[in-house]
């Protein structure tokens, strides 16, 4: 196993105003922080961290909010987990495409399945669902059912 270039203490110095600092393994640590700050997190991260790629955007719908992960790395392989909570009645948070362009596509898909608005997203286009997915639904929250009375998209019911 090599050991990351970057260390822990690193990340803390960095970014420890920002949120809480957790090291969860010997190359990842979490950053938990708010809304309000995941852009000042991520520029950061970019500046003063040499996190210059983003390895993924993970979210998960726990029931009472949005878990929003950005996964950024570097040339010294330290994944860095930026997290923040977003609420279920205001489903809303900042665009980083325009700082960290790759985030563009994973916000569309966000969007798409959890139904997070990512304010200032220039296109928030469906990516992964049909054309004919009603509005206003989105299959990865947990209090989304399938109504059987509208149509999903796909081969059309026959008419009989």
């Amino acid at each position: 196993m090599t050991e990351p270039a970057l260390k822990p203490d690193a990340v803390q110095d960095a970014l420890g105003d920002l949120g809480t600092v957790e090291t969860v393994r010997w190359n990842r640590v979490k950053v938990s922080t708010k809304i309000e700050k995941v852009r000042e997190a991520i520029l950061r991260a970019q500046s003063l961290l040499a996190c210059d790629h983003v390895v993924q955007i993970s979210a998960v719908d726990n029931g009472k909010s949005f878990e929003l992960i950005y996964h950024l790395t570097g040339p010294h392989r330290m994944v860095i987990a930026l997290a923040i909570d977003i609420p279920r009645d205001k489903p809303e948070v900042p665009t980083t495409s325009d700082i960290l362009p790759p985030a563009g596509i994973y916000e569309r898909q966000i969007h798409d399945l959890l139904g997070i608005v990512f304010r200032g997203h220039p296109d928030l286009r469906r990516i992964i669902l049909n054309e004919d997915w009603p509005a206003n639904e989105f299959p990865l929250r947990k209090d989304w059912k399938m109504d059987p009375n509208k149509f999903y998209g796909g081969v059309p019911p026959e008419v009989k």
